[in-house]
């Protein structure tokens, strides 16, 4: 017999085992390098809390949590020490762990722990340090298949606050926004680290490169100090580019390339602001085109919004200065609404429906329309922090400076 305080649950849920689900969450902004997967979740939570399924101690960092072949991957410090683990999605307890010396001190009191996200392919994890350090760990074992210093070969600049770009695995390439005199954007084998190719030089900054997907050689996009840069994936050349700098000096592009169904969005504080630049092919040509830019509208901290049907959903404003979602139209830019202060915080959309998990560690659910913002559920999940969160078959793996955890959106019921 079914316990009766999951009756309500199980009425609202229990399509869920109807779903196809993903079932990884293999990088930074997920399957599809944008915060979203397009799937089903029903937000009509009542009074009833989700469920911590298990949490475990882990070190500092704002690296997050990312799912790959039952495993949960993590990158974090304990003492001066980097560790990657492996998880068992299940139960939480580790598998493998892969450690190395690190020496990083961050020049503003921040976290010493690593910054950039894990991407995960099969039989192989690639980490980056806030070193510099590039490591392709075995994903089966935790053996260490290759390791290369950006500072030393490229002199990768330490920034303000040390290295932060995530990998990208475009099938037997790593790509990294490594920047710096003598390299913007690199790409190295996936088998041993060796470059395949370099782009121009471009200043580095902290966010991610990401894939367009819009021709069989798959350009890829990338927000460096300078602006939007579209590179060539096969060989590193420049297809595209467009200023879009501060005019501060103390400044950083933090927020990913948002990549959409017919263009690619970015956002950035600073006097920055957010543009939106559709492509197009032509005669077997691509084309790119600017459609605005302003300042004012979605101006985001380190948080990548997500879109929707032709909207976008981020946080605007400076995180130490008050930060709020919005909710802003893409043809032009126009605000559409804009929720009440709930510091800032990271996006993902599973269909309809937006997860949401704010540096104060509670995490929503609202449904995700123009027409205005509603709190459908809300829970307090975790302590602070900054760091990103996975989701996959109606779970989310989330992470604050001292907990891992398992949170399920769907219930396990008593028979």
């Amino acid at each position: 017999m079914m316990c009766s305080k999951h009756l309500v649950l199980y009425l609202i849920i229990s399509f869920l085992s109807k779903q196809s689900f993903a079932l990884n969450w293999p990088n930074w902004l997920g399957p599809n390098y944008n915060g979203s997967v397009d799937e089903s979740l029903d937000l009509n939570f009542e009074t009833e809390e989700l469920i911590t399924r298990w949490g475990i101690s882990v070190g500092t960092g704002w690296s997050a949590p990312v799912v790959y072949d039952k495993k949960v991957f993590l990158h974090d410090r304990i003492d001066n020490k980097e560790n990657l683990t492996a998880y068992n999605i299940d139960t939480g307890q580790a598998i493998w762990r892969f450690s190395y010396n690190s020496n990083y001190r961050d020049d503003f009191g921040m976290s010493n722990g690593p910054r950039s996200t894990p991407s995960v392919s099969p039989g192989v994890v690639v980490i980056h340090s806030p070193e510099g350090i590039v490591h392709a760990i075995d994903s089966n074992n935790g053996k260490l298949r290759w390791s290369i210093n950006l500072v030393q070969q490229f002199r990768s600049p330490k920034g303000f606050f040390g290295r932060c770009s995530s990998p990208l695995i475009l099938g037997d390439k790593v790509i990294l926004n490594v920047g710096g005199e003598k390299a913007g954007i690199v790409a190295f084998s996936l088998v041993n680290g060796k470059t395949i190719w370099q782009s121009k030089p471009y200043g580095n900054d902290y966010a991610s490169v990401v894939p367009l997907r819009i021709l069989d050689d798959e350009p890829i996009a990338a927000f460096m100090r300078e602006g939007l840069v579209v590179i060539n994936s096969l060989d590193g050349s420049e297809l595209y580019f467009d200023k879009f700098q501060s005019p501060i000096n103390a400044s950083v592009n933090a927020a990913s390339p948002l990549v959409l169904q017919n263009g690619v969005f970015l956002s950035s504080c600073y006097e920055v602001g957010a543009g939106y630049w559709e492509f197009s092919l032509k005669r077997g040509r691509r084309e790119f085109t600017n459609k605005w830019k302003k300042n004012g509208v979605l101006d985001c901290h380190y948080s990548t919004p997500i879109e929707y049907n032709n909207y976008l959903y981020g946080f605007h404003g400076r995180q130490e200065r008050g930060s709020s979602l919005r909710c802003v139209r893409l043809s032009d830019g126009k605000v559409m609404w804009t929720a009440p202060p709930m510091g800032t915080g990271h996006l993902i959309r599973v269909g309809k429906s937006g997860l949401c998990l704010t540096e104060r560690g509670e995490f929503l659910l609202f449904e995700i329309k123009p027409s205005g913002f509603e709190v459908n559920f809300r829970q307090q999940i975790l302590g602070s922090g900054r760091a990103y969160f996975a989701y996959t078959k109606g779970t989310i793996f989330a992470r604050d400076k001292r907990r891992l955890i398992r949170l399920d959106l769907t219930v396990n019921f008593d028979k």
